[in-house]
């Protein structure tokens, strides 16, 4: 069996796990710069902020009673896998958006502590800039609406209140897949023209047509389980029950 990822520690009783995958995003970083250990320390800083950004989705989603089986950080960034999403509109709403909040303060504190500390050190004026920058570009960039990014997600809460799960997500997936489009043609330009991030940006847009159609498969799965529990509850009862011994598997 080929072991993909590799178990770091827990975190607030999550595991946090990296996948192999990772080892290229230390690559393309090193490469980005003239200095190894500057890097290094991008790629790290990268890593540290994607954590925190999914551990903003996970202790939000448990706050509503929603568990996390693990964060998992690779090429693509980050993963927190949910046991199960949350239900209601403004659940997911919150849950969404709590990532980018958490990426827009770790801005704030970078900025914070280039304005209002004595910083005479050029690696730590570094650190602090590059954080207040990437957690930017990292925060903005989940807010797209590309389903299932956090700006999907957050656009499919707000279609809710409009209509079903099951088509609010098919509609949050197909504006996804135009966002998907532009982000891989973007990227192919930037391959094409010797731009950098290309080919990530490619596997991003490629993961969210993926993974967006994924969801909507589950949301009408789910639709049709809700219908059909519903049927069972206002039909007659098989076999002249009272109704309460109906079971829907």
């Amino acid at each position: 069996m080929i072991i993909s990822k590799f178990k770091l520690c827990d975190v607030f009783e999550i595991p946090l796990y990296v996948d192999i995958s990772f080892a290229f995003l230390l690559l393309i970083f090193v490469n980005s710069f003239s200095s190894f250990s500057y890097g290094v320390t991008a790629a790290l800083l990268l890593a540290i902020s994607v954590v925190l950004h999914e551990l903003g989705h996970a202790l939000t989603a448990r706050a509503f009673g929603y568990a996390t089986r693990d964060i998992t950080i690779s090429l693509l960034g980050g993963c927190a896998s949910l046991i199960a999403l949350p239900r209601k509109a403004s659940q997911e709403f919150l849950t969404a958006i709590a990532g980018p909040a958490v990426s827009f303060l770790l801005c704030g504190i970078g900025f914070g502590a280039l304005v209002f500390l004595p910083i005479r050190s050029e690696w730590v004026y570094f650190v602090f800039m590059y954080t207040a920058w990437m957690n930017l570009m990292l925060g903005a960039f989940n807010l797209l609406p590309g389903f299932p990014l956090d700006g999907g997600r957050i656009f499919r809460s707000v279609l809710r209140a409009f209509f079903s799960r099951e088509k609010a997500t098919l509609v949050a997936m197909w504006v996804g897949r135009v966002v998907a489009i532009l982000l891989g043609l973007s990227g192919l330009h930037a391959i094409l023209t010797g731009g950098s991030w290309g080919f990530v940006r490619i596997l991003i847009a490629w993961m969210i047509w993926k993974e967006g159609y994924r969801e909507y498969l589950v949301a009408r799965m789910e639709s049709s389980w809700e219908f059909h529990d519903w049927r069972a509850r206002v039909s007659p009862p098989p076999y002249g029950g009272d109704g309460d011994d109906v079971e829907i598997k």
